[in-house]
């Protein structure tokens, strides 16, 4: 049972977490006070007050703390033992969870857009005509023809009065053979998509969360007319199709079946009343977000270092365990990525660099499709967190 009278307090500038430490198995939700998170990978510091939750995430992952977090005041708090979230009967705590964690995921992801985009403010892009003609051709350009097909044909919906209309009709006449036949119903909410499916683009949203019961997603989005690969998914993965609620156009995805799947279909209003009721759900739902979270944090820290090499370090190293969070026996895995989609994540337009770094990734190899082979996870993990501790020790001495 949670004992709601398990308050903690933190002395003025003292550190409630410290940068590459192990987690606690719990985490906090202030009451009073407000404190501060900081750490050498990040450009600028972050204020969390009454009702914000500290350390979840890496209690959640037993991941080690990303950052520095300090009381900017004496903080009064309640401390929660992560295992105990199951026996949390208090809806609102999980509402306040469940709203804390898809926050601050979008929180990461328009820090990582914004860093890759190298546009220091959030501003919503104009899907003018011409933007969506051309991020048509970017995903053939890119081998994701079914894409451009729906982009060509809600291109139709949006723009009805265009002078470009009857070109726009020729062009999805000329891509009939992409027009991907629609899923077949399997059970109630289980449906079974062919490869190339498109469930929905940037230019207009899904209602739905999907579940993957088996197959490959991808998903993707245009960033300064680059295709950037923002996840590659299997199996027990969870896909939020919503609109997101920043008004930073980025954040806007595509998402295509990659390989034949099974996928489960829940409208999102559905979702926040099981995960608050079924608890035995509870552990699958935080991982699955917490990891979200967790590797979009890495991904700014990839972005935030000018060493190549740490880079792909830091890269590989989430992937990884986010391919074992299931399956932590499992010492060796196929990637789903290819050398080209690690580029885009990194914003990185040499992929022979990439290549021939990721070849001194000690236990990686890559295919004669450019797909990557880790062959000793538990060694590549080992090398990361050596390369985190070397740059902690210079970060000190300097």
């Amino acid at each position: 049972m949670i004992n709601y009278n398990n308050i903690v307090h933190f002395k003025k500038s003292s550190l409630i977490f410290i940068e590459d430490q192990c987690p606690k198995n719990s985490f906090y939700i202030i009451i009073k006070g407000k404190s501060i998170s900081y750490g050498r990978y990040f450009d600028n510091d972050t204020q969390y007050a009454k009702g914000d939750i500290l350390g979840l995430v890496n209690s959640v992952l037993n991941e080690p703390y990303f950052f520095n977090v300090k009381a900017e005041e004496d903080i009064e708090a309640l401390e929660i033992n992560v295992n105990d979230i199951i026996n949390i009967y208090n809806k609102d705590i999980m509402i306040k969870i469940h709203n804390y964690l898809y926050n601050t995921l979008e929180a990461w992801l328009s820090i990582y857009y914004m860093r890759l985009s190298h546009n220091n403010s959030i501003s919503k892009y104009n899907f003018t005509e011409e933007y969506i003609l051309d991020m048509g051709k970017i995903y053939i350009n890119n081998s994701l023809p079914t894409v451009s097909y729906k982009i060509y044909n809600q291109y139709l919906e949006l723009f009805p009065n265009s002078n470009n209309i009857e070109t726009v009709k020729g062009m999805i006449s000329s891509m009939s053979e992409y027009n991907i036949e629609n899923p077949i119903k399997i059970e109630d909410n289980v449906f079974y998509y062919k490869k190339g499916y498109c469930l929905y683009t940037e230019l207009m949203s899904s209602d739905y969360l999907y579940i993957i019961n088996s197959g490959k997603v991808g998903i993707y989005n245009i960033v300064n007319s680059k295709l950037v690969t923002r996840a590659i998914y299997s199996s027990n993965n969870v896909i939020d199709g919503s609109a997101p609620y920043i008004n930073y156009q980025p954040l806007s995805t595509t998402t295509v079946v990659l390989e034949d799947s099974k996928i489960r279909l829940l409208k999102k209003e559905e979702f926040i009343p099981i995960i608050t009721n079924v608890n035995s759900l509870r552990p699958y739902y935080l991982k699955i977000v917490s990891t979200k979270i967790r590797n979009n944090v890495l991904k700014v820290m990839a972005l935030n270092t000018n060493d190549i090499s740490i880079k792909l370090l830091i890269t590989i190293y989430y992937i990884l365990r986010t391919e074992t969070l299931f399956s932590k026996e499992t010492n060796s895995v196929d990637l789903l990525y290819k050398i080209s989609d690690i580029a885009a994540i990194i914003g990185y337009d040499n992929t022979t660099v990439i290549r021939n770094e990721l070849k001194k990734i000690h236990s990686l190899t890559i295919d004669d499709d450019d797909y990557i082979h880790a062959g000793n996870i538990a060694s590549i993990i080992r090398e990361y967190e050596t390369h985190k501790k070397v740059i902690s020790i210079k970060s000190h001495h300097n």
